[in-house]
Formats: C-alpha cells, sequence, structure tokens
C-alpha cells in the first residue's frame, strides 16, 4: 500500500512545512541576488532560537534578551536565528602577512583589512533587508572599533551576540581549532550575521564534518598554539591587533594558514 507525504503529515502539518521551506528558499533568493550584486559568495543556515540562546554566556543572554525586547518568550517558543555568511575575495587572504616576521607588507595587508570592513557592510545591508522581509530583527555583523578601546577582552562580549553559535548550530560550519566557524566550501575565510524570526522557517542541522587532525592554524599563531597554557588566548590576540594597527582591528594569520596550508585545503573554493 502506497503512502503519501500528505497522509502521514495530515493537510495542517503539510502545509505548515511547505511554508517553512517556502520562506526558507525565499531567504536563500534574497541573500543569492544580495551576494551576486556584491559580487561575494555566500552561505546560509537556520537554528532554533532557544538551542542558540541557552548555549550564549550568560552576558550575551541578557544582551539577546534587551534585543528581543518583550518578545523574548515567543522567540523562545516559536524563534529561528537565520545565519548568513559572505566569504571573502581570495586576493583578501592572500594579502594577509606577506613578507618576513615584523617585515610585513603593511599595505597589503590593509587589502585584508579593507575587505573585512566591506564584508561586514554588506552583511548588514543582507540582514536588514532580510529582517525587513520578514517583520524580524537584524543582528548585524561585529565590528571592530573596541580592541584599542577596552582594557580586557571580556568588557567586549556584552557588546555582542556569538553569530558563530549560530553557524554552528545551523551547520554553515564547524567550530575550529582556531575557534572560528570553518564552512566546508570557504574554509573560515568568511564574516557572519544574523537574523531573528518567527516566521515558520526550515532549520538547517549542524555540520558533521570537524577538523580532524589538521593544526594549520595552531601552527601559525602562537596565541592558539598555547592556548591551553595561555589565562586568556583571546587577551594575547586582542593586544595583538591593538600592536598591528591596521586600518581594521583583524590580523586574519589563522585564516590564511586554513585556506592555503590545511589538510582541507584543496576542498576550500573562495
Amino acid at each position: 500500500m502506497a503512502y503519501s507525504l500528505h497522509s502521514f503529515l495530515g493537510a495542517e502539518s503539510l502545509s505548515a512545512v511547505m511554508i517553512a521551506d517556502e520562506n526558507f528558499h525565499r531567504i536563500e533568493a534574497i541573500l543569492a541576488a544580495e551576494g551576486n550584486r556584491g559580487g561575494l559568495k555566500w552561505a546560509m543556515g537556520v537554528a532554533p532560537f532557544d538551542v542558540v540562546f541557552n548555549i550564549l554566556l550568560p552576558i550575551q543572554k541578557s544582551r539577546l534578551g534587551e534585543i528581543t525586547c518583550s518578545s523574548l518568550e515567543h522567540m523562545m517558543r516559536e524563534g529561528s536565528v537565520i545565519s548568513l555568511a559572505y566569504a571573502y575575495p581570495p586576493y583578501a587572504i592572500e594579502a594577509i602577512a606577506q613578507g618576513k616576521e615584523k617585515a610585513w607588507d603593511m599595505n597589503k595587508w590593509n587589502i585584508y583589512a579593507r575587505a573585512y570592513t566591506r564584508l561586514n557592510k554588506a552583511l548588514n545591508e543582507t540582514s536588514a533587508l532580510i529582517a525587513k522581509e520578514l517583520g524580524g530583527v537584524a543582528i548585524p555583523a561585529t565590528v571592530g572599533g573596541f580592541s584599542s578601546q577596552v582594557s580586557h577582552v571580556e568588557e567586549y562580549y556584552a557588546q555582542s551576540v556569538s553569530h558563530r553559535v549560530a553557524a554552528e548550530l545551523s551547520g554553515v560550519g564547524w567550530r575550529g581549532k582556531n575557534e572560528l566557524i570553518v564552512n566546508p566550501q570557504f574554509g573560515c575565510a568568511i564574516r557572519l550575521a544574523s537574523v531573528l524570526t518567527t516566521v515558520p522557517i526550515m532549520r538547517t542541522p549542524p555540520c558533521k564534518q570537524g577538523c580532524g587532525e589538521c593544526h594549520a592554524c595552531l601552527e601559525e599563531c602562537r596565541f592558539l598554539k598555547y592556548k591551553g597554557k595561555l589565562d586568556n588566548y583571546r587577551e594575547q590576540c586582542r593586544r595583538y591587533l591593538v600592536y598591528l594597527n591596521l586600518e581594521d582591528e583583524v590580523c586574519g594569520k589563522c585564516i590564511k594558514a586554513c585556506i592555503k596550508e590545511s589538510l582541507y585545503a584543496s576542498q576550500f573554493n573562495l
């Protein structure tokens, strides 16, 4: 006896599935169009809001509560987090840390810094457009301007909500050994933003791949390599960004190592 999807789900449930699927592809189309308009490659995933919320640091939960205001309970019941990613162009990654230690070509390195700024701007515009389409809330890309204004990296946490948690839970990529999200196609050469919505939308599962035996990023960055022995390697990274004094608060050496030297370098395609 043959069974249809309709007979398993029922008319009402089937309709809800179809609406969620249609909404996903509608947002995917907007992201694709915006990416194409800016000459940017992209990735997208959707995670349950409550799962993302429960993994955040307490201070970030408070920040997310401020963003959602009185709708937090509704978001916990029905909400989703759409994770948006734009990939760096290859020339930006090539520009990172050219030359010898402490004799780098800083003009070229600033090409990467400018690409960072450009991707943030593009993500902010796209996330705002998608939020308007859904009647949701955009959480813009994490921007610079903090490293030299705070005395310790932990002061920064209250100003942001982790896009990486949403990206990891929605399958945009896996959490790399450099603590960045590693996309199966773009490696960790991506920037992230998020959109909160209660509109029914298809969720995407976490990515099963991981770094495995690859240690390319750890070998490139002494802070990452010894992060288990340092009191707070993130604070060391913050100080290093201030030291570099590029046009934006970036480094990118671990990203370049992932793209160019990792065990998955042949898999990545920016």
